[in-house]
């Protein structure tokens, strides 16, 4: 927004400004429409006024030095009386018959204009900081749901091992992304004797209606599918692997992008591969 029109919302919404910074103000309505809003809510905080402020009381002097220039302007008015074609000089006697009355309600606009100019940049605050607040509170339900998920599938594999000390063979294998997605990242855990293992990944690109991610298992380059990979909006996901064979038979493991209804084989871009060295 321009800085000087900024400057004069408050007083357009109080009508106090000149007739040439009115047309200033209203022909810049003209180009930024979404402006005008902005002014009619502070017009109708400005027509809240008269009805929220309090009646002063002036003091004794106040009224002393009222009734002297009453009286002054009667003994003025008697001394000119026969000239009354004489132009009365509005100006000269506007500026010094300015009642305290006056003086307190013109304080009062103004700081009503300056209070109505802080408001709306406190909203201004206040909606920026609920939009950061919602986002962060959106990332951590998506966490929530991912620890969860993953404790779910590892409460599953403790289930089907046997209850003695960990195998000394249990091994980590990295599952990188590939030049479709280099962002995405994970890791195979498993012990290459047993016939399953837990499939963590994540940088995984959300996808469009009707495409899942599939998992393959190749073993001399064929390809033998392993299931699908559900991913949260973060892209990370879990997977329990239950092949019929043992892991450690298998050369690598790939995650490719198939139709809803997944493939006998890999048939979209293959995102993610790792080799079992």
């Amino acid at each position: 927004m321009d800085n000087l029109i900024e400057e004069l919302l408050p007083f357009y919404a109080l009508g106090a400004l000149t007739d040439d910074e009115r047309g200033l103000v209203e022909a810049y309505f003209g180009e930024h429409p979404e402006i005008r809003a902005q002014v009619e809510e502070m017009e109708f905080a400005a027509s809240a006024l008269p009805y929220s402020a309090t009646p002063v009381e002036p003091s004794d002097h106040l009224k002393k030095r009222l009734m002297e220039r009453i009286a002054n302007d009667r003994r003025a008015r008697s001394s000119v009386s026969a000239d009354v074609s004489r132009p009365r000089p509005i100006k000269s006697q506007n500026k010094f018959r300015v009642t305290p009355q006056f003086s307190i309600s013109a304080l009062s606009l103004i700081i009503t204009a300056v209070a109505i100019a802080f408001v709306f940049v406190l909203n201004e605050h206040v909606t920026r900081l609920r939009g950061e607040v919602d986002a962060l509170q959106s990332a951590l339900l998506a966490q929530a749901g991912t620890v969860e998920q993953l404790n779910r599938a590892l409460g599953e594999v403790n289930a089907r091992l046997p209850q003695t000390a960990p195998p000394s063979t249990l091994t980590t294998f990295a599952i990188n992304g590939t030049a479709v997605q280099s962002n995405a990242h994970g890791q195979l855990i498993a012990d290459p004797n047993d016939h399953s293992a837990v499939l963590i990944v994540s940088g995984l690109a959300p996808l469009p209606s009707g495409k899942v991610y599939q998992i393959w298992l190749l073993k001399e380059n064929t390809p033998e599918s392993a299931g699908l990979l559900d991913v949260d909006a973060l892209g990370q996901g879990v997977s329990i692997l239950m092949p019929d064979a043992a892991i450690g038979s298998f050369d690598a493991l790939g995650i490719s992008i198939e139709p809803e209804e997944s493939s006998l084989q890999p048939t979209g871009d293959i995102v993610m591969l790792g080799e079992f060295n």
